[in-house]
Formats: structure tokens, sequence, C-alpha cells
């Protein structure tokens, strides 16, 4: 089977208009901003956004945080490993042997409000340069961005 041959220009599309590509592209310079701001504490932007999701609930099974945060189990589980290691969070057995439940340490919590100033000053700094409003208008389109593709992830599985 013969295929068209691929011009820059059509190949040019999907930088320009690929959201798959400019999401990730984003998404890799504006973790790198947070990891910059976090370095100084020691937490990459993945296991802060962790504690917060922790922080936020007295206890999450393993499952819910998978889902709250959209990320593979065995990519949440390698994270989870690591806050644990470091005393940060605390993993038991759930209900059963199979539920891991997470909750976050004294210590994780410390942690978390030695980072949160950080946290706070990355989110100014990038309102600024976008505009409050615009900086928001993001974020929110993100959100959607999200629940579109859940949805479609959804249809495609069932």
């Amino acid at each position: 089977m013969k295929h068209d041959a691929l011009t820059p220009e059509e190949l040019a599309i999907v930088g320009s208009c690929c959201a798959a590509f400019n999401v990730r592209k984003a998404s890799r310079v504006i973790t790198r901003l947070y990891a910059e701001a976090f370095a100084p504490v020691g937490v990459e932007p993945t296991q802060f956004m962790l504690l917060a999701a922790c922080a936020r609930q007295r206890t999450l099974t393993m499952g819910a945080l998978a889902v709250r945060m959209a990320m593979d189990p065995s990519a949440l589980a390698r994270n989870i490993a690591v806050l644990e290691r470091r005393g940060l969070v605390k993993v038991a057995f759930g209900v059963d042997r199979r539920v891991r439940d997470i909750s976050i340490s004294a210590q994780g919590r410390k942690i978390l409000s030695r980072v949160l100033p950080r946290w706070r000053a990355i989110q100014a700094k990038l309102a600024a340069q976008f505009g409050e409003d615009g900086f928001q208008a993001t974020v929110d389109l993100m959100k959607k961005m999200t629940q579109a593709g859940e949805a479609l992830l959804a249809d495609s599985n069932s």
C-alpha cells in the first residue's frame, strides 16, 4: 500500500494544533518551574501534589488516589513508595490485603507546609504572566480538557 509523502507543512500541523503535543510541552515547562521552586525543600511537583491530595483527607485508598490524580496505578505506587521511604506518608492495609490506605504523616505535613509558600509564589508568577483572568481561564480549560479526555477514554473502554 502506497503512503502519501508527508510534507514539512503537513507535519507542522502537529506542532501547531495537536492537543497532546502542546499540553505535554506546556506540562514539561510548567513542571520544570515548580521543580526548581520546590528543589530546596527536596520535593518534586508530583510528590507535592500527592502530599496535598493526602492532606485533604484523613485516608485515601491507592485506587481512589489514582483516580483523583489521573495516574496510572503503577506510577502512583512508585511515587508513593518514595514518599513512604522518606516518612512523608504512611501506607497500611485497608479492608482487605489488596487495598492500601494512604495517609500523610506528621513529617509529610511539615514538608507540605514548607512547600506551600513556594507553590503560592509560582502560582502568582504564572498569574502575573498570563493576567489573573487568563491564568484562571487556562486552569479551567485544562480541567475541562481532562474531563473530556476521561469521558473519551471511558467511551473507548465500554
